[in-house]
């Protein structure tokens, strides 16, 4: 370095030193004009605003869409995991069919006990 430059050096990080220390304690006040307000946002970004937890969003509410569809009609009989095999063939057969569900509630099959009238 020249003799000049070894001269202005530590001017210059005098100067932004003391810009900065000006900027951290009047820029954070809320009359402060915009030349000592700017680096605050900018600081606040990189220093805290990536720690915040991102908001979870809400869950759907599965009851009040199944009830919705029923008054519309547009729910599809529930399938079972296992299909049945076999059919009951008898007419107007009056015999209970039983549901069995898994124990998170999904049908796993349905089971016919037929009843001839």
């Amino acid at each position: 370095m020249d003799g000049l430059g070894a001269f202005l050096l530590p001017i210059w990080v005098a100067a932004l030193t003391g810009y900065a220390i000006v900027c951290g304690v009047v820029g954070g006040e809320p009359g402060a004009p915009w030349w000592l307000r700017w680096p605050m946002p900018i600081w606040n970004a990189i220093a805290h605003d990536w720690r915040r937890p991102t908001p979870v969003p809400q869950r759907p509410d599965y009851a009040k869409i199944a009830r919705l569809e029923r008054e519309l009609g547009i729910i599809e009989p529930e399938k079972p995991i296992r299909p049945a095999r076999t059919v009951c063939l008898t007419k107007n057969c009056a015999g209970a069919t039983t549901e069995i569900r898994t124990w998170s509630g999904m049908l796993a099959m349905r089971i016919h006990e037929c009843e001839a009238p």
